[in-house]
């Protein structure tokens, strides 16, 4: 496995911000739910995504941390 989501944030006016780690290239990649169709996205993360977008919009990996809102 190549990627792993780490956590996820609700925004109020985005679209959920994700956060994943590249294990491969050491690496931490953050972006928005939205740019996951954009060709700036290697496809290998793109097609990764695609399996886990249930359960991101869902708030599987959401941050629920003291001074967050949900």
């Amino acid at each position: 496995m190549r990627y792993g989501i780490l956590f996820t944030v609700k925004g109020k006016t985005e679209s959920r911000k994700v956060t994943v780690m590249d294990f491969k290239k050491e690496r931490t990649i953050t972006f928005f739910v939205k740019e996951i169709e954009s060709d700036e996205m290697e496809d290998d993360l793109k097609e990764y995504m695609h399996g886990q977008l249930v359960k991101v919009e869902r708030g599987y990996w959401d941050y629920s941390g003291t001074y967050m809102n949900r």
